[in-house]
């Protein structure tokens, strides 16, 4: 994203990292609460303390992030527009642009709603505009990017998988609110996303991690394999993808069974499975007699008075 990094492995780092923030906060929020979990698009610094602006600080490094991004995509081709005329080669920086604008929507809506407090939207509406941005981003490197039988076009035709997946789990979530595996198998394909981008950029920029017979494009680019070679290049591929996947599976497996653990998710794994599966209502007086007994709260004074007419209706 022009952040000083080689090209690929600033955005890996990126959404790597925020996809294992919003992993580590979803399995917490879970383990500490199970009947209470409802997903968030965005998590803010867990210190009330803070004014709410300062508290915002993901959607900001994601904006400063987006500005740079759409900053370095434009100089790229300022030449282009002041000739009236963009190369097909440069249209990538274009459809580069296009997705980088929605995640600016995306932070600038967030932020207006979070921090003004004059833009109340609707539940799910900031997942949606979300969402898009991958959506859009899908459709550029599925119509627009890479075509050929190439190295090139194979590793991205991996991270369509993944942007797929991705939407896919968003709309999900906004059907399913309180779903904790849906939210969670985003938070994952957000982690993926990001290690696969930073893979490409070990491929674009590192020689030493190219599958042999494979090497540097004469004219600079993504890097070309002989013809013998490809087949295999792209099977180490499918291999390295794999192991990403499964490495991100065992962290949040391992994750998950610390947190519940830590957070005496026993307890609160049982009361949750005898409550059913909508976390955060309760349909019965019975369900709210389970939850005051094993928080050892009192229960509602209405709950009072129906085991009052309950016990003088028994004979």
């Amino acid at each position: 994203m022009g952040i000083g990094l080689p090209s690929h492995i600033d955005q890996g780092l990126l959404f790597g990292s925020l996809g294992l923030w919003h992993l580590s906060n979803t399995l917490v929020s879970f383990a500490k609460s199970p009947n209470a979990f409802k997903r968030r698009t965005w998590f803010p610094l867990p210190i009330p303390s803070l004014p709410a602006a300062l508290r915002c600080l993901e959607l900001w490094i994601l904006l400063l992030a987006v500005l740079i991004f759409l900053a370095t995509q434009i100089s790229h081709i300022t030449a282009d527009l002041r000739r009236g005329h963009i190369p097909s080669a440069h249209l990538q920086r274009l459809q580069h642009i296009t997705f980088g604008m929605f995640f600016l929507a995306y932070t600038i809506t967030g932020l207006a709603s979070e921090i003004s407090g004059r833009l109340p939207l609707p539940d799910g509406a900031l997942h949606g505009i979300f969402a898009l941005g991958f959506l859009m981003e899908l459709f550029v490197f599925h119509l627009g990017h890479h075509p050929g039988d190439t190295l090139e076009s194979f590793v991205h035709m991996l991270m369509q998988v993944v942007l797929a997946g991705l939407v896919l789990a968003m709309v999900l979530e906004i059907a399913h609110p309180y779903s904790f595996l849906a939210s969670t198998v985003r938070c994952m394909l957000l982690a993926l996303k990001g290690s696969w981008f930073f893979h490409i950029g070990l491929l674009l920029n590192y020689p030493r991690f190219l599958p042999l017979g494979c090497g540097a494009h004469p004219g600079g680019g993504f890097p070309v394999c002989a013809s013998a070679d490809l087949l295999r290049a792209k099977s180490i591929q499918v291999l390295v993808f794999g192991w990403h996947a499964l490495g991100i599976l065992v962290a949040t497996i391992a994750g998950y069974a610390f947190l519940v653990g830590f957070h005496g998710g026993g307890v609160a794994m049982e009361r949750y499975q005898r409550l059913g599966s909508r976390p955060g209502v309760l349909h019965t007086i019975e369900e709210l007699e389970i939850q005051s007994e094993e928080v050892a709260t009192p229960a509602p004074r209405s709950l009072s008075r129906r085991r009052s007419y309950k016990g003088m209706a028994t004979p």
